[in-house]
Parts: structure tokens; sequence; C-alpha cells
């Protein structure tokens, strides 16, 4: 679970269990065939540093997108899930301190909070 801090800040709770133990080809299992992010551009993945959002439909996407109330003209783009662990993509979330990412979020109605399995990305070593 994530909580919203003052100045949209997002801070971290929780963790999908067992989630440090995947592999690259397990985390494409895991995932639906297609994923969606949120994007202001066409390509970049909308973010809240360290956390990224990966959903299993377009509709749900736009559906956080709104949830969150960010001010900005965000649609959701999809990609083959197998794609996700390219090194343009990989390298792209590290590059951005993406170092970990949600998987279908929902928002709390009541709290706020943002709730969901979590991913996390290993550092390079």
């Amino acid at each position: 679970m994530v909580s919203r801090a003052a100045g949209g800040r997002l801070g971290y709770n929780a963790a999908m269990p067992g989630a440090e133990d995947l592999t690259l080809h397990q985390l494409v299992e895991f995932l639906p065939p297609r994923i969606w992010y949120l994007t202001s551009n066409g390509q970049d993945m909308w973010c809240r540093r360290p956390y990224g959002f990966l959903f299993s439909t377009g509709q749900a996407a736009e559906a956080f997108a709104q949830a969150m109330g960010t001010g900005e003209q965000l649609f959701a783009l999809g990609l083959d899930a197998g794609a996700l662990i390219s090194d343009d993509i990989l390298g792209g979330l590290r590059a951005s301190a993406v170092t970990r990412l949600f998987i279908d979020p929902a928002i709390d109605p009541d709290s706020g909070d943002v709730h969901g399995k979590i991913l996390r990305l290993a550092p390079l070593t």
C-alpha cells in the first residue's frame, strides 16, 4: 500500500511477497500478454518516483489516472508484456529512478492510499 503525502509524493508501505525471487521470464509469465501504462506524450511512462504503474487494460489505466487527479492529460498505451524486459525499457525505468512497479493499482476512495501488487526492480550489479 502507498500513501499520498504532501506534495503528491507517494510513500512505500508493502510489496508483493516473493517478488524479489522472480526471474525476467517469470515476470513476463506473471503479467497479462498485453500491459498498459499511462503517458502524456505517447512514449514515456508517467510515474511517481520511485513507482511506475502497469495495468491489465487501458480502461483501468485511464480510470486510475482520473482517480489520481494529476491534472495532466494522461492516456493509456499498450505494449506486449515481453517488451517490458527489453534493455531499452529497463534502462529507461532505471534512468527515471523507477525501482518499483505497481501491477493493477487501485486507490482507496476513503483514504486516497494507492494499493496493489508491487514488483521491485533490482539494481544492476
